[in-house]
């Protein structure tokens, strides 16, 4: 009998498992004053890519910072103990620091 219920229990197991999985390639979408920006994590390669309102540019991830390959374009830090990022300046000093809506990611693989 105690099979029976176990069997019956094991699916509801398994969902409540992968519901609290954490997200292992986020999309933080963060609401800069200059505009929109919407980070895709890190792909194997280290390559990251930044859409800054709207245009979609490549990065590499250094750590917690990520490196525009771009010239010209703003650097970013990722604070993960307050899931926020901050918006460098040229100098590599912190003009503004945010907190970031998640989700997961669309990409598969």
């Amino acid at each position: 009998m105690i099979s029976h219920i176990a069997v019956l229990f094991a699916p509801m197991v398994f969902a409540l498992v992968a519901d609290t999985d954490p997200v292992t390639n986020p999309v933080y979408t963060c609401p800069f004053k200059a505009g929109q920006v919407v980070i895709e994590q890190a792909e194997p390669s280290g390559d990251v890519i930044v859409q800054v309102d709207g245009q979609a540019r490549p990065y590499v991830m250094d750590k917690l910072k990520l490196v525009p390959k771009d010239r010209g374009l703003p650097s970013f830090l990722f604070q993960p103990d307050l899931k926020r990022w901050q918006w460098l300046n040229d100098q590599g000093d912190p003009t503004e620091s945010v907190g970031c809506t998640e989700k997961p990611s669309l990409k598969t693989g």
